[in-house]
């Protein structure tokens, strides 16, 4: 960082990026230059033989190069591993290293032809078998150094290298005619880049005018957001190591304030007198909570084959393969009748995955109407089933599981909601509208929901109500469906599992409560991403790679377990930088970013929560999380937690795990108060809201609490008692652990 400069360009790596490449090539040379050492001077060869004697004057000289690389990488290390991210001075000369390094590559190169030459005139012909494999050794040796070395060159260049040296060449903040040339120059040519490596990504697959469309889209997105930011690649994984580090400081710097609302930390979330949790012991709200567990298995069907086959590799395979009869065994029927299938593979693995996921849970309640496998942008898979059992018909929309789906997921402008009879301004992610679109005109093409409907009037399925369900992509879509349908079907109601952040407009957001019930779980990424919350997300990364002064190399390493995490690099607040030390173009942490429309994930948010019991030594059992359901604040997703679990809580089946843990670790409580208070009682006549923890008012003398809820009981001296811990996130294990506690006492005096 910033992007070091050879031959007047700019390349997509730092001068502090070549510390392992030169660790590499400095153990392979050394390697290689003891073993030939030791053949070429330990070793004696035929003084008759002409291969002999050319092998040893070929392999002296070999010798000097690998001497010269071997110098050449340990003062490429020795620069590479001094200064800071930001702090470049001491690695300015490493350009003149690498110019060094690439003549002695030349070199290395005419070898790897003259070695060629030898195999061909005397590999035959030669009777010193050794002399044959030594020299075979060395051609190989320098070919696979040469090979690496073209293959990194590739992946690091820049396309607009040249145009970023001439733009950072003019006077800072000149508002002239050339400046303002190499900016749109450099724009260009980045979109450009991002559109050329979207396609390469997505090489395989045929392209449509809508995907083009998507590939200039999103390749805007991209440049935008790196625009006028020298960085690279790792500069990126180093300031996600520092953004969580500053994260946790400060939790741990709130939790040891003695004035603040805030009593503890779950799943990264603040946890004040005023958060309110799901009252489970209310039989409505249980009701309610079990629908959405329900549900939750719905879109996880949705996924098909795949999902099904990571739940359950050994016996998923053997149950997909008996039910399945490929175009090879056309005679057996796959399907029931009146069940449509669009564009599954020759197999039919999803359908039959689907039908298998209900058959699996006991769900033989479950028609399966229809069910589309089409994927392409802004076109995703989705199946229609009835549920007699719970009298409703479920439009399931598949979440992100291909690269067309991600193209979806990314082109996140603000697009209006066209919905019938509304004149507002409703603003939805274009790539999830433009879905929920295809999806309602299927619906209406292949008058899917008249079939479901009509299913069985025997039974009445006339009057079923309507639910929309997805998870991820999935979620967004089906919010924007259940906008669509709704004028239709006033009763539709819509579960959304970790929808994206970045999905609605406030308005929208405000009316989506009334039909909407949302899912997040922890720390999960999606629901925390959007295109303003990108913005902030730009700046907070670009803040703590400003005041860093750790070399990058240590800040990486020290994110693992190699070394303590005590030995972690500490922020360090500066107020004010060298200017040796500012980036590239000043403007960078005060560039105004493009103005982007707010968008909020959808409904009404169920927040599923754990804590973070201490970390227990590898003979000691580590304790289990508890997990608890909270109504989460639509606005509060504006900050990306960093964490190695928000992409894991993000997965379908891990959302569905925390849902049923909730169900879990409330029955834990139960059983554990009863067995405190050793009386049977019914479960309303014990109050297990967690909201009890944060009361203001004194202790009951009834029957005795949770040791667990009494600690995190809210007064002064008490809560910075405990706030003590150095871990920001702390343990309510009492809600699954039966001890006994006595009333609390008031502190005796000092």
């Amino acid at each position: 960082m910033p992007g070091i400069v050879v031959f007047r360009r700019r390349w997509s790596v730092g001068s502090d990026d070549l510390v392992l490449p030169a660790i590499f090539l400095f153990l392979l040379h050394t390697t290689w230059f003891v073993i030939l050492s030791v053949v070429l001077f330990g070793l004696v060869y035929n003084p008759n033989e002409a291969c002999s004697l050319n092998l040893v004057d070929h392999g002296r000289g070999y010798l000097g190069i690998l001497l010269s690389c071997m110098i050449a990488e340990m003062a490429i290390i020795w620069l590479s591993m001094r200064g800071g991210i930001l702090y470049t001075e001491p690695r300015e000369s490493m350009q003149y290293v690498l110019y060094v390094r690439l003549a002695i590559l030349v070199i290395e190169f005419i070898y790897a032809i003259v070695g060629i030459v030898w195999l061909t005139q005397y590999y035959t012909s030669c009777n010193d078998l050794t002399a044959k494999n030594v020299t075979l050794g060395m051609v190989v040796c320098n070919w696979v150094v040469i090979l690496s070395v073209c293959i990194t060159v590739l992946c690091v260049f820049d396309p607009t290298g040249r145009t970023f040296v001439k733009l950072r060449a003019t006077k800072r903040r000149q508002r002239n005619l050339r400046t303002y040339n190499l900016r749109h120059r450099l724009e260009e040519g980045q979109a450009t880049s991002w559109s050329r490596r979207l396609k390469v990504f997505l090489c395989c697959t045929r392209t449509k005018d809508s995907q083009s469309d998507a590939y200039s889209e999103i390749a805007y997105l991209f440049a935008e957001f790196f625009r006028d930011l020298d960085i690279v690649p790792s500069d990126i994984i180093a300031g996600l190591v520092l953004l969580r580090q500053r994260q946790r400081a400060k939790r741990n710097a709130v939790l040891d304030e003695a004035n603040n609302d805030i009593l503890t930390f779950l799943s990264g979330m603040p946890v004040t007198r005023n958060t309110k949790y799901l009252d489970l012991k209310n039989s409505q709200e249980m009701l309610r909570y079990k629908e959405v567990c329900y549900y939750m298995l719905f879109a996880l069907a949705a996924y098909g084959w795949p999902m099904y086959l990571m739940r359950k590799p050994a016996c998923g395979l053997c149950q997909l393969a008996r039910s399945c009869s490929c175009c090879l065994c056309p005679t057996r029927p796959r399907f029931a009748p009146g069940v449509t299938i669009e564009e599954d593979n020759c197999c039919g693995c999803n359908a039959i995955a689907i039908r298998r996921h209900f058959l699996d849970e006991n769900m033989t309640a479950v028609d399966i109407v229809y069910t589309s496998c089409h994927d392409a942008v802004y076109e995703t898979p989705f199946y229609v089933a009835v549920d007699h059992d719970k009298k409703k018909v479920v439009i399931s929309i598949r979440g992100t599981l291909s690269p067309k789906d991600a193209l979806t997921d990314l082109t996140g402008d603000a697009e209006r909601l066209p919905v019938e009879g509304h004149h507002g301004t409703w603003l939805g992610h274009k790539g999830m509208v433009l879905s929920a679109e295809y999806i309602k005109k299927k619906l209406e093409q292949e008058m899917v929901l008249s079939q479901a409907f009509g299913r069985d009037l025997g039974r009445g399925t006339k009057h079923y109500g309507l639910i929309v369900v997805g998870h991820s992509l999935g979620a967004g879509t089906a919010a924007i469906l259940s906008f669509l349908l709704r004028p239709q079907y006033p009763t539709l109601k819509c579960f959304a599992y970790s929808p994206p952040g970045g999905l609605l407009s406030e308005d929208a957001m405000e009316y989506s409560k009334e039909f909407v019930t949302a899912v997040v779980l922890g720390k999960d990424l999606v629901p925390r991403i959007g295109l303003s919350q990108l913005e902030g997300f730009r700046r907070q990364l670009l803040d703590v790679l400003q005041r860093s002064t750790k070399p990058k190399w240590r800040i990486i390493v020290g994110a693992t377990k190699c070394i303590p995490k005590s030995e972690l690099p500490e922020e360090v607040e500066v107020a004010t930088l060298a200017s040796t030390r500012l980036w590239t173009h000043p403007s960078d942490l005060t560039i105004a970013l493009s103005a982007s429309t707010p968008l909020y994930p959808p409904g009404r948010i169920i927040h599923v929560v754990h804590n973070h019991p201490a970390e227990q030594c590898c003979c000691c059992e580590q304790e289990e999380p508890t997990y608890f359901a909270i109504w989460g604040d639509n606005k509060a997703f504006n900050e990306v937690i960093i964490s190695p679990a928000m992409l894991h809580e993000h997965l379908p089946y891990v959302v569905m795990e925390g849902l049923n843990k909730v169900l879990e670790n409330y029955n834990k409580g139960k059983t554990a108060l009863l067995s405190a208070a050793k009386v049977m009682v019914s479960p309303t006549e014990v109050d297990l809201t967690p909201e009890l923890i944060f009361q203001q008012q004194p202790l009951p003398t009834g029957p005795p609490m949770p040791a667990g809820l009494a600690r995190e009981l809210p007064a002064a001296d008490h809560r910075n008692s405990v706030r003590s811990k150095s871990q920001s996130e702390m343990s309510l294990e009492g809600f699954s652990e039966g001890r006994l506690l006595s009333p609390v006492a008031p502190p005796a005096a000092a």
